[in-house]
């Protein structure tokens, strides 16, 4: 990708009297909880304000040196050329025994044994600072790279490592990138589907918390009174969690009772009782389901959603199309 200069950090850099200067790489990781890691590799702290030219976040971001271990990059790869081809980057951590996942109690390479960092946004800049005075980002940063984590392809206990690549890499799919299939493919209340989530999803508070996965993980939650819905009227649907170390981090649901809620694989994160979450209903993918699907409060969906329907239910097997 184009590296972005201000025209601060340029003058900067073109004044021979700062050929020396110091320099620092800044590790900014938007995790898939909500939360951020920012690292550096330089020595100290780095503070970088929101009116820093070329600041690429809103508000003030401390990137730290020690607190999450040594993180470096390696080459980032770009082509000009006239083939449509991903930038990618390697991305390095060297955790310390005390490196933990921003939010949660948990190991940096615990959590990516459990794959919190998959899917992570990441943007990587450059500070320069004059020589005698490191954290002076002023003159402005430069942005190297921005993209996702997509692979961790080395995970030790004291190393871990990941593989970056721009936005371009989206475009690696298969074509056609849909299957004729016939179910549905669309996830239910989402842009193609066309419900309101709103119409179907409740939101609940957790009374039974638990504190460890033990030998037999826990994976089911308990509300304070009971759902007005029918049972598994949230099968195969989502939850996700509001509040507590598991924020942002979602579920499917296996089954739901009058006040129990099983899901099919237990939370990353130690369950608290007082812990909020949010869950939305199920769909079974048919039809049958775009126009006599029921509400959360017992209503019937009045409008006709079948012309959404994204299956090809009348397609013949393979072995009668010949």
């Amino acid at each position: 990708m184009k590296r972005l200069f201000p025209s601060t950090l340029k003058s900067f850099l073109l004044d021979p009297a700062n050929r020396n200067c110091l320099r620092a790489d800044l590790f900014y990781i938007q995790l898939p909880t909500g939360a951020v890691l920012a690292a550096t590799d330089g020595g100290w702290d780095i503070t970088v304000r929101a009116d820093t030219p070329g600041t690429p976040w809103t508000g003030p971001v401390t990137f730290k040196a020690v607190q999450y271990g040594g993180w470096s990059r390696g080459k980032i790869t770009s082509e000009a050329s006239t083939q449509v081809s991903a930038g990618t980057m390697s991305l390095t951590c060297v955790p310390t025994t005390s490196s933990t996942y921003p939010g949660a109690e948990l190991t940096i390479p615990g959590a990516a044994l459990n794959h919190l960092f998959d899917g992570a946004g990441i943007t990587v800049c450059t500070a320069y600072m004059a020589t005698g005075r490191y954290g002076d980002v002023s003159n402005g940063i430069e942005i190297k790279f921005k993209g996702t984590i997509t692979k961790t392809p080395g995970l030790g206990r004291n190393r871990l490592e990941f593989e970056c690549a721009d936005p371009l890499y989206l475009l690696n799919m298969k074509v056609p990138s849909r299957l004729i299939q016939s179910n549905c493919p669309w996830s239910f209340c989402d842009s193609n589907c066309g419900l309101n989530p709103d119409d179907y999803g409740v939101t609940f508070t957790n009374i039974v918390g638990w504190f460890g996965v033990g030998a037999n993980p826990i994976a089911t939650l308990t509300r304070s009174g009971s759902f007005t819905q029918p049972d598994n009227y949230f099968a195969q649907g989502v939850c996700k969690c509001l509040t507590g170390e598991n924020a942002g981090l979602s579920q499917t649901v296996a089954s739901q009772t009058a006040s129990v809620v099983t899901l099919t694989a237990p939370w990353v994160f130690p369950v608290q009782a007082g812990d909020t979450f949010q869950m939305i209903k199920g769909c079974d993918n048919t039809p049958a389901a775009c126009k006599g699907t029921t509400r959360a409060n017992g209503t019937s969906e009045s409008a006709d959603y079948r012309l959404r329907f994204g299956g090809t239910p009348f397609t013949p097997p393979p072995s009668s199309a010949f």
